[in-house]
This record gives C-alpha cells, sequence and structure tokens, in this order.
C-alpha cells in the first residue's frame, strides 16, 4: 500500500522538475513570408524579400500581444545607398486567434500597408539580412 502512494508522488515531483522543454510559443511567431519574436517586453519584425533574405524590419517598444492590438513602433526599409537604412514610424495593427496572428504594419510616410500575414505560434524563420550593393 505504502508503495502504492509513493511511486506516483516520485513521478509528479520529477515530471515538475523536468519542466516543459517545448519552445515559448508566444515567443516567436513565424510564416514564409514574415516573422515575428517578442524579447523582454520588445518585439521584432522582418519581412522577406526576394532572394531569401529579410529587406525590412521593425521594432515594437512595449509589445503587450492580446486578442486584437494596434502598437505604435518602427519599421525600417534596407536600401543599397547610404545609409544602409530608412527607419519609419509604423503602426502594427493584428489579431491572434488560436495559434494564428494576423499582423499588418501601416506606414503613413510611405502611404502603404504591409501584409496582412498570418503568423502562426511556434514557428521561427532564420533569415539573414539582405546585402544590396
Amino acid at each position: 500500500m505504502r508503495f502504492a502512494v509513493v511511486v506516483p508522488a516520485l513521478l509528479a515531483l520529477m515530471g515538475s522538475a523536468c519542466g516543459s522543454t517545448a519552445p515559448d510559443r508566444l515567443a516567436t511567431w513565424g510564416s514564409d513570408q514574415a516573422s515575428l519574436s517578442l524579447a523582454d517586453n520588445k518585439a521584432t519584425v522582418q519581412v522577406l524579400a526576394p532572394g531569401g533574405c529579410y529587406g525590412a524590419y521593425g521594432s515594437i517598444d512595449h509589445a503587450a500581444l492580446s486578442a486584437s492590438f494596434t502598437l505604435s513602433g518602427t519599421y525600417t526599409q534596407l536600401i543599397g545607398a547610404y545609409p544602409g537604412s530608412i527607419p519609419y514610424t509604423a503602426e502594427y495593427a493584428g489579431t491572434i486567434v488560436g495559434n494564428v496572428m494576423t499582423l499588418s504594419i501601416s506606414v503613413p510616410a510611405l502611404q502603404e500597408t504591409i501584409g496582412p500575414f498570418h503568423l502562426t505560434a511556434g514557428v521561427t524563420s532564420a533569415w539573414s539580412a539582405c546585402l544590396y550593393p
């Protein structure tokens, strides 16, 4: 009888000590067109360009993502002339339903909305920056 009580308790302790080895699903979101990663309440967005590299990236300070969000940040285009990039003020709007985030980036100075992108939680993308001549 004592054995029947000790074994389940021991297994429960072992399971809680190990913890989950799965990646933090809310820290990374991705697709074949864009990615978003969260760290220390800041979000970084990369937008894929032709050639398999990212040609633009965004940054959101104080990124508190909820079911529906609109956050201010910057959107930076990489270019092949000095100074190498052009930063713009941007607004990031999106929704999260289940494990899918729909994200659009509005850049008033360009009079353009980039996206929408459909990003899946837990998907990571590792692209390098485009090296423009």
